[in-house]
């Protein structure tokens, strides 16, 4: 156990937060049993489905946002027991580990629910990941087969030629394509593409005779169903163990306190599905109340507005860097999104200030967020519309759903802070969602829980009087300046709204001569660095950033660490600022001596 887990002091009830909302029942089976059940129930009052309303079994469940295919809730069940009938023939047992490497398509849900059908655990993989970073994660995973999308093959392939020590053979390999796509790729692609046509088959060819899964028997829902590894910004990702039974307890709790989906109601999933928000909320939970779902392959600004328009999408999952990017968009005006009633936000902080912007503008789209991580599958706090539109509730996270316990614990001493100051503290949570471990890393699943089972986050976090709790920070990204705290997240926050700025990554640089951390602030300027042609130029600008911000903070806040332009701020896919990438990138501009224009203002 971690020093905290060790000293920390048992907290009194009413520091444990739950959620005011009665706990759903919580199934003991597979996530494919619950999805899919394998037989009717014998019961006058319910012939299918026993956690949820029935379904319409020819109502379409997920759409091509690009080419407008389909599949209905009935053929994403036969295509499915029709994969893993093709997976077992290819002689793939139960319990091994597969990879699907690609960005959201419906042969990525094909590929998911086979494997959970055959019985397999599905470890998703990050589209955006380099050779060295898939290795590493179908290395750590020991997955012994994949699902990988054409277009990145040659990464796939280059991965595997990283190490001779480790490999997949071809017949294990399969392509997240249909057969006309495979055919046009023989006709129209490079020789390499042809060659890896011929080489492997798709998952349509796949495809045999649809059997019955095998129901689990008792405990084994306890096993692991997904394998996501943690988006890697503090250092190499960890694979995250998510039992089936961490899965479906996270929908049902889902159900009793999200935004409410009604049966005409279409939602867009542009999240990755490598992503366990996206996995999680736009793939499991929409099954579950009768939802359509459109599918793009990752967000792009016109093919978001596109799909929007045509098939009048009403809610959306998205992040933080969407919004800005829609906010700014000079394109929406040309489409009609009327349609779009809400947003829910996750995955990275959403400020106050940037739900008002999007809201002034946008008025008709109300906006809401919601937190979690990979390791609590993800959900914990959430709030609908409705709470949203509560006074003081913008940029606050939600309060915590049923089945979850709280506690917010002072990282100086150990101790729960008082409910009744609004103090800020530790996000701890403990509940049938938060995942078995870290998948064959003991230390650091020891150094994520505390005693009594509780699973330490990481985030900083306050909580109101009426239960609404707020992220303030990253535990391990707090800067701290002379011994004060300060959050990245909020300037972030603050430094967003400035009317030049278009994005932001804040971090700390250590000062060798004052012995201490200095706030530094990247920022994309909205004009562009074509805007900023001289040295001169840059400087006048970011000088004129510190300024404004020297005068809306506490002077232990100051950007002291300087401001630098940039093109972009780095991101995983999933909206989370990848501070390492920025962390490095100061310490090379500290061997250069920080060029002219970039000189920090102590």
């Amino acid at each position: 156990m971690s020093p905290t887990s060790t000293t920390a002091a048992q907290p009194r009830q009413d520091q444990i937060y739950t959620s005011t909302i009665s706990p759903p029942h919580l199934p003991r089976m597979s996530v494919y049993h619950y999805l899919f059940p394998f037989k009717k129930y014998k019961s006058k009052h319910r012939s299918r489905f026993l956690y949820y309303p029935d379904p319409n079994l020819e109502k379409p469940s997920f759409i091509d946002g690009i080419t407008g295919r389909f599949v209905t809730r009935a053929q994403v069940e036969e295509q499915s027991k029709m994969l893993a009938t093709g997976l077992k023939i290819k002689g793939i047992e139960r319990t091994e580990i597969g990879c699907i490497f690609g960005m959201n398509s419906l042969e990525w849900i094909n590929a998911c629910f086979g494997m959970q059908a055959l019985g397999a655990v599905v470890s998703p993989a990050n589209y955006a990941y380099t050779p060295d970073e898939l290795l590493h994660q179908l290395r750590d995973s020991t997955s012994s087969f994949a699902f990988v999308q054409p277009a990145l093959l040659p990464t796939f392939l280059k991965a595997l030629e990283l190490d001779p020590n480790y490999s997949i053979p071809d017949n294990r390999i399969f392509l997240l394509c249909t057969k006309e796509e495979k055919e046009d790729f023989k006709e129209k692609g490079s020789e390499a593409e042809k060659g890896w046509m011929d080489r492997f088959l798709c998952t349509e060819e796949l495809w045999e005779k649809s059997g019955t899964p095998k129901r689990f028997q008792d405990g084994m829902e306890e096993r692991t169903a997904y394998l996501c590894y943690s988006s890697g910004t503090t250092g190499r990702g960890k694979g995250v163990e998510t039992s089936h039974h961490n899965m479906t307890s996270q929908v049902q709790a889902l159900n009793c306190s999200y935004e409410p989906i009604k049966y005409k109601d279409v939602i867009l999933a542009m999240l990755p599905f490598s992503h366990i928000y996206g996995l999680t909320v736009t793939l499991h939970q929409p099954l579950t109340v009768n939802g359509t779902v459109v599918i793009l392959p990752r967000f792009e600004e016109m093919n978001f507005l596109k799909a929007v328009e045509r098939f009048k999408v009403t809610w959306a999952l998205v992040v933080p860097p969407m919004l800005i990017a829609l906010l700014n968009s000079p394109n929406v005006a040309k489409f009609d999104i009327s349609s779009i009633r809400g947003f829910m936000s996750g995955a990275a902080p959403l400020s106050s200030d940037l739900i008002q912007a999007f809201e002034k503008k946008f008025p008709h789209i109300k906006m809401t967020q919601g937190y979690g991580l990979t390791e609590t599958t993800p959900v914990s706090h959430v709030m609908n519309l409705e709470e949203a539109r509560g006074k003081g509730r913008n940029g606050k996270i939600g309060r915590v759903i049923p089945t979850y316990q709280a506690r917010l614990v002072d990282q100086e001493t150990g101790k729960d802070v008082e409910p009744s100051k609004g103090e800020r503290g530790e996000l701890w949570l403990r509940g049938p969602s938060v995942m078995k471990g870290y998948w064959r890393n003991a230390q650091a699943t020891q150094e994520v829980f505390a005693e009594g089972g509780w699973f330490k986050t990481g985030d900083v976090a306050m909580r109101d009087e009426d239960g609404y709790f707020s992220i303030v920070d990253r535990v391990k990204e707090l800067i701290k300046y002379k011994g004060f705290q300060v959050p990245p997240a909020e300037l972030e926050a603050l430094l967003i709204t400035h009317p030049e700025i278009a994005d932001v990554g804040v971090i700390g640089i250590h000062s060798k001569e004052q012995a201490t951390e200095l706030p530094r602030a990247y920022i994309v300027p909205k004009s562009g660095m074509s805007a900023f042609p001289t040295p001169q130029s840059k400087l006048e600008f970011t000088n004129k950033v510190q300024e404004w911000v020297s005068g809306k903070v506490a002077n232990h806040k100051r950007l002291r660490g300087g401001v630098i332009l940039v093109d972009i701020i780095p991101k995983s896919p999933s909206g989370k600022i990848l501070r390492k990438d920025l962390r490095a990138r100061a310490v090379k501009e500290e061997e250069d001596k920080v060029k002219e224009g970039r000189v920090a203002k102590l």
